[in-house]
């Protein structure tokens, strides 16, 4: 979006501005601004919660492929509007954060989100636009899916009419407290932005670490060939088919272009900078000028428009029966309806507003039949509050590019780590659990106090070691055990006295059964057994992510021996590039690799990193599963919606032509064509033994309806 529109004012922000410079001294603006951002960091902090409760709630993954029924298909995009949403709030939150820091404040955000529920957002004005109850009072509860909560969230985003009055901490709409903070912004200088001098950018949130979609914010829009694959990067898009691929129908809830200045995620040195971030967060919410979409392209709805849409849907909708806003106006009812009948199949009953101590007291018809929940509710809690805390250590960590082991890898390590791969199969596993009365459970998101920050991993830490003598411990043995070996300790940048050392740089439930229906006959009979060891390796060969490229004849999961299945003994393969499979160590996701070029890329990550499958530096900078399934395709980047594994084995065919000149890059091996790479019903054994291969994501498009 264009610098100049978010620099301008309108006629209510210039009749501010002119009080503002007549009534304050510039200290007095300056302390004001800040103070103003640490409420919008709280702002978006608290819409969090909120949101990812709810997205939980939706099973996404319930069926899949051929299997989707229209349940399933609203269900996946509902969710993948949700999530989409909250991805965007954490770039807000991360934006006004940088803008604080920048001046040479020091956002806060653990213990600081609202509670307890149903709560109303920070220094929101009691009242608002009339909903379905008739109500007026703005108080957002915890609750599952329904068409009463989207109105809530409706409430949260809905837009400000044009020319609206700025408003401090009293606001009625979150745009016209931002108007009030890009008034502030006007009055002070770029000097109150470059407080921390010319290193002080690098200790922001850099625009590295953002991508605006994922496998979760994606969602399929009609059946598909779970065995369907996705075209490479410069084909030409097939022509719809009678069965698609996963690819083909895919949706993308978030456009690249919806931001001002360079970058949706910016680092700020300068008064536009500042005006810029502010201009994203006020754009993607509630949108602009009465807009129903956020970016150039018209490719991605704001976030009001998102849950109007998806009210719309709804059977109950009925905008006489709702204040909506004139603009953007507001959609006609989409048919077919979705009914309470469809939700039912696709929504687990969370309570409202659910707490720990809630677990144990209530729900239960029988007392004798309760379970203590506590543990694993106090555990989540921590959980999320430690993210909190790791989120404030990322201000303490410098950035040395995307490809160092600076703030990239504490990001990856840290933040992806324990959101993607603890807090969301955590939060999953829940809904497993029935507390009685028909209800499941659901994580609560209290501020449990983990106590000082620099004692916060120890609490934590003392938290998962309670759930061990729990009857449900088995369940959740694998993620907490994840949780204990990969959360970092940021206590060092904590402690009061002493200078902070660097830190090292060294699978939620399928109710369906992945790629059903298997083809018949096998297509892969006379191609060897996918192997499940790696064998004997060349020596000093370096490992990769999948079929096709390795870098030297031998070197594939085989090994020297060759595989030795099939009508005729296979020998080994005989050059780079002719390699089966993969070497690197399985892993199912996004930071999960142990080393590097063993990132398969795709389902996480960003444009960047999945523009360079299988390239990534090190451990923990790798972009989802290896091996690279050929029904995978990328949720970013110049490769979205495209094959993985071509884009893998074009970046490979260029790497190593540049290191062997005048030499040529071997094919891959019969029957898998050069442009294809291992399909998952062959890794997977005939769709049989399927722990061969997993991948990521709620949304049951991550490869062959795959999940982990």
């Amino acid at each position: 979006m264009s610098n100049v529109t978010a620099l301008s004012l309108t006629p209510a922000e210039e009749a501010l501005v002119k009080q503002l410079q007549a009534t304050l001294s510039h200290d007095q603006l300056v302390q004001e601004l800040k103070e103003n951002l640490q409420t919008a960091i709280q702002i978006e902090l608290a819409t969090i919660p909120i949101y990812l409760y709810t997205y939980y709630s939706i099973q996404r993954n319930r069926r899949s492929a051929e299997q989707i029924t229209p349940a399933d298909l609203f269900a996946n995009k509902a969710g993948g509007f949700i999530m989409s949403v909250a991805v965007e709030e954490m770039l807000h939150m991360s934006l006004s954060s940088n803008i604080l820091f920048s001046m040479g404040g020091d956002p806060q955000l653990y213990l600081n989100s609202p509670g307890p529920y149903p709560t109303p957002l920070p220094y929101h004005r009691e009242h608002g636009p009339v909903g379905p109850d008739g109500r007026r009072k703005v108080l957002i509860p915890l609750s599952k899916f329904s068409y009463e909560q989207l109105w809530h969230f409706l409430q949260i985003e809905y837009p400000e009419i044009n020319d609206a009055m700025p408003e401090d901490r009293n606001w009625e709409t979150i745009g016209q407290f931002y108007s009030y903070i890009r008034c502030l912004i006007y009055c002070v200088d770029d000097a109150d932005f470059q407080v921390r001098g010319v290193d002080g950018v690098k200790y922001q949130i850099q625009p590295y670490n953002y991508s605006p979609n994922n496998i979760d914010t994606a969602y399929p829009t009609k059946k598909f060939d779970s065995w369907g694959i996705p075209p490479a990067q410069g084909a030409p898009t097939p022509a719809p088919a009678a069965s698609p691929s996963a690819a083909q129908v895919t949706a993308f809830s978030n456009a690249p272009d919806s931001h001002h200045g360079k970058q949706q995620l910016i680092t700020v040195n300068s008064k536009a900078d500042a005006f810029n971030a502010i201009a994203t967060i006020c754009d993607q919410g509630e949108g602009a000028q009465g807009r129903r979409t956020d970016d150039p392209s018209r490719a991605e709805l704001t976030h009001y428009y998102k849950f109007l849409s998806l009210q719309a849907q709804l059977e109950q909708y009925n905008p006489k029966q709702e204040q909506l806003a004139k603009l953007p106006p507001p959609p006609p009812p989409i048919k077919p309806a979705v009914t309470d009948n469809m939700l039912s199949l696709v929504v687990a009953n969370f309570p409202d507003n659910p707490t720990t101590a809630s677990y144990l007291k209530a729900y239960y018809e029988d007392p004798k039949s309760r379970t203590n929940y506590r543990e694993l509710s106090d555990l989540v809690n921590g959980i999320y509050q430690y993210m909190l805390i790791l989120t404030e250590t990322i201000f303490k960590v410098a950035d040395t590019g995307p490809d160092g082991g600076g703030q990239k890898l504490y990001f990856n390590k840290s933040l992806h780590q324990t959101m993607i791969w603890i807090l969301d199969k955590l939060a999953q596993k829940m809904r497993s659990y029935s507390l009685g009365n028909g209800f499941v459970v659901a994580p609560t998101f209290e501020n449990i106090d983990l106590g000082p920050r620099q004692e916060a991993y120890a609490n934590l830490m003392a938290l998962a070691s309670a759930t061990q003598n729990t009857p449900y411990y088995s369940g959740i043995k694998y993620y907490i055990d994840e949780f204990v070996k990969n959360v970092p300790d940021v206590s060092q940048y904590w402690a009061p006295t002493t200078q902070a050392a660097p830190i090292a740089t060294s699978a939620g439930m399928c109710s369906y059964k992945p790629g059903e229906p298997v083809p018949v006959p096998y297509p892969y009979a006379t191609a060897p057994t996918w192997p499940a060891k790696i064998g004997c390796q060349p020596h000093g060969l370096p490992l990769h992510a999948c079929m096709g490229l390795n870098s030297c004849g031998a070197s594939d999961r085989f090994g020297l021996a060759g595989p030795a299945d099939g009508p005729n003994p296979y020998k080994p393969n005989q050059c780079a590039g002719q390699g089966y499979c993969s070497t690197a160590v399985d892993h199912t996701c996004h930071v999960k690799n142990d080393c590097s070029h063993q990132g398969g890329c795709g389902l996480y990550g960003t444009a960047e990193e999945l523009d360079k499958p299988g390239q990534n530096d090190c451990k923990a900078l790798g972009s989802c599963a290896t091996p690279i399934n050929a029904e995978r395709f990328s949720t970013n980047g110049p490769n979205q919606g495209k094959s993985v594994w071509a884009r893998a084995r074009e970046v490979f065919k260029e790497s190593w032509e540049k290191q062997n000149p005048g030499q040529t890059l071997g094919p891959v091996p019969e029957p898998f064509k050069d442009t294809v790479g291992p399909p998952y019903l062959w890794i997977s054994d005939d769709n049989k033994k399927r722990d061969n291969m997993t991948a990521c994501g709620a949304s049951g498009l991550s490869g062959a309806g795959g999940c982990a």
